[in-house]
């Protein structure tokens, strides 16, 4: 919340800022309480990105029981999809959710992480613990299959 300050005669304005979330349909990732189980089961979610020729990362928002509550999309370019840790955290406790699972692709680029990828996953890691909020996985994907940070031990 912000405050002007109040001059004399004059009136004090007060601001206040109102966070609102509603449910919206995305096309491409069509979800109804789906429950996500492990791996398999979001590579099937998000096969699309696959075949993406930019890259993006997904977000995807799991309540206590694994039901999907929240997903959240960000578009890239060519090689590169730019995401804030806080941006993440800040939607999680929005959704009310109990974890997260990161996807992203690389359309021209093997299935390992990249030092960018690493960095992300360990700056979320900390974020999410200290918020309590359960980092599950971080998965990279292309037409070659996936790689699993938390298969890989790094989660």
């Amino acid at each position: 919340m912000s405050f002007k300050l109040a001059r004399k005669g004059y009136k004090m304005e007060q601001y206040a800022y109102r966070i609102e979330s509603r449910l919206v349909s995305e096309p491409d990732f069509p979800y109804n309480e789906q429950v996500i189980k492990g791996a398999g089961n979001v590579i099937d979610f998000v096969k699309i990105l696959q075949n993406a020729d930019i890259e993006k990362m997904i977000v995807l928002f799991l309540g206590t029981n694994h039901h999907l509550n929240c997903l959240q999309i960000i578009p890239g370019t060519l090689n590169s999809a730019i995401i804030y840790p806080r941006e993440i955290i800040k939607c999680a406790l929005l959704s009310g959710s109990y974890a997260v699972i990161i996807v992203h692709n690389h359309p021209f680029a093997g299935l390992q992480p990249s030092e960018d990828d690493i960095r992300l996953t360990n700056a979320l890691k900390q974020a999410c613990k200290l918020v309590e909020v359960n980092l599950l996985d971080h998965l990279i994907v292309n037409r070659d299959g996936y790689y699993s940070f938390q298969e890989h031990g790094m989660i």
